[in-house]
């Protein structure tokens, strides 16, 4: 069977993706027109393979040869530029999937500028608490009213809320029926500072969480939990459009939830 249009572009973008040298190249002669000598300078890889590849790049015109220098075309041009738009998105993935696979309900409105590697912090076996830790970090550098999601219940995170509540910060904070049921076993005296302090207004929501969220005046820091409740990734960011995300997102949660007070008496008369 002849080959097809769809088969000649996949064997093309096959060709392009098999080696790093390939890529390699096509960076140099997009940054200027060279000789294959300039390029074994350059780039890591033997003047037979700089040939070579110099040679399939012609065979597909992206690159045309004048005056002894090899030049891309503007096709070769486009190609190289969605490439490195691919590889760019590729590495934003590797970096971004510990938050990633993680998230519920939110992911598919989830802003761009959170999966920015540069907005991460995530878990390795290396460093199994990075992510918790700075988590607790961002608490501890909190300006302004505190709005918070969470749908676990720590020691830390409750002494950081009292570190809080002592500057005078208020807190709007809401958790899931899950969260109530440890506090009100493990975390009483938590538990009764949410209904009592009068800078802290908690809510429940209706279903399960599967995120956590905080805001600040103006900081965002976003936490995706695993199956077992442990923090596997934070995405933080000041971005307006971030923010503003943020507001809508705890805004919703809220508008699903109950004041503490008219949640609490039901779980305490449950045997």
């Amino acid at each position: 069977m002849a080959e097809g249009p769809a088969d000649t572009v996949f064997e093309d973008c096959r060709y392009l993706t098999g080696s790093p040298q390939r890529f390699a190249v096509l960076a140099q002669l997009r940054e200027r027109p060279a000789r294959p000598t300039d390029l074994c300078d350059s780039v890591d890889a033997t003047r037979t393979t700089i040939q070579r590849i110099l040679a399939g790049f012609s065979e597909r015109q992206w690159v045309v040869k004048r005056d002894g220098e090899y030049r891309l075309t503007v096709t070769g041009q486009r190609v190289f530029d969605r490439y490195r738009a691919l590889v760019d998105e590729v590495e934003r993935a590797r970096a971004a999937g510990p938050l990633a696979a993680h998230l519920g309900s939110i992911a598919g409105e989830l802003p761009a500028d959170l999966l920015d590697p540069a907005c991460l912090t995530t878990t390795s076996e290396q460093n199994p608490l990075a992510a918790i830790n700075r988590f607790t970090d961002w608490m501890h550098e909190v300006e302004g009213d505190v709005r918070a999601i969470s749908p676990i219940v720590t020691s830390v995170f409750n002494d950081a809320a009292v570190e809080l509540l002592e500057t005078g910060t208020h807190i709007e904070f809401i958790i899931d029926h899950s969260v109530l049921e440890r506090s009100v076993s493990d975390f009483s005296d938590a538990l009764e500072r949410g209904l009592e302090h009068e800078n802290i207004n908690t809510y429940v929501h209706d279903t399960a969480l599967d995120i956590g969220l905080a805001l600040d005046r103006s900081r965002v820091c976003l936490a995706a939990y695993d199956d077992r409740n442990n923090v596997r990734a934070i995405a933080e960011s000041d971005a307006t459009a971030v923010y503003c995300w943020a507001e809508t997102v705890f805004d919703q949660y809220k508008e699903r939830s109950q004041p503490l007070a008219a949640v609490l008496p039901v779980q305490e008369n449950n045997p």
